[in-house]
């Protein structure tokens, strides 16, 4: 199987592993991409979830500086994971589909002797991997909208957010892509004015 059909189906997998009692009081889905290691030949997708009872228990508790923050802001969120695709010993098969889809995509690299050259050495392969792992986030998430499987699971269309534990004007447009228009405005303009 190719890495995008894994992607794929992992997450299909995992949308139906949500309890049907919790699926009314989700409002956004978090696909989390990160790094093992910090290694940008490594890139996981963490799918996970928000509720309104969990941003109704942080406004509170005081944590967060505003109900916008608190529904937003990753940190407040449940920390849940459906899945983690690509992680070598959660997801093995996806590890493997991954590295092999880098080396198909003529990115794939091994680490420079000397760390001082790793920019000009290998600095431009990464940043086409994040790239490509990006857009393929983003369009997994189109896909699942576009054939149902988030309003057949949550009963109605919430945003995906395409995200970092950081924000920027790049997650805004990667949630943006990866949603019909406007489902995730409330997420973008928040992250604009952050």
């Amino acid at each position: 199987m190719t890495f995008l059909g894994h992607l794929h189906d992992v997450a299909v997998n995992a949308f139906s592993s949500i309890p049907t009692d919790q699926a009314r009081d989700i409002y956004a889905v978090s696909f989390l991409i990160d790094n093992i290691d910090d290694d940008p030949r490594l890139p996981t997708l963490v799918i996970g979830y928000n509720t309104e009872t969990q941003v109704q228990q942080t406004i509170l508790a005081g944590r967060a500086s505003g109900p916008a923050e608190a529904r937003w802001n990753y940190a407040f969120w449940l920390q849940n994971q459906l899945t983690v695709i690509g992680d070598p010993t959660r997801d093995p098969a996806g590890a493997a589909a991954r590295e092999k889809w880098i080396k198909d995509l003529g990115l794939w690299y091994d680490e420079p002797a000397d760390d001082a050259d790793w920019l000009t050495a290998v600095g431009p392969l990464a940043q086409q991997i994040e790239v490509h792992f990006n857009q393929a986030c983003s369009q997994l998430a189109r896909t699942l909208h576009t054939t149902g499987v988030i309003t057949a699971t949550l009963g109605r269309p919430v945003p995906v957010l395409v995200h970092e534990l950081e924000y920027y004007e790049q997650i805004a447009r990667r949630t943006e892509a990866a949603n019909p228009p406007g489902l995730a405005d409330d997420f973008t303009a928040w992250v604009r004015s952050i």
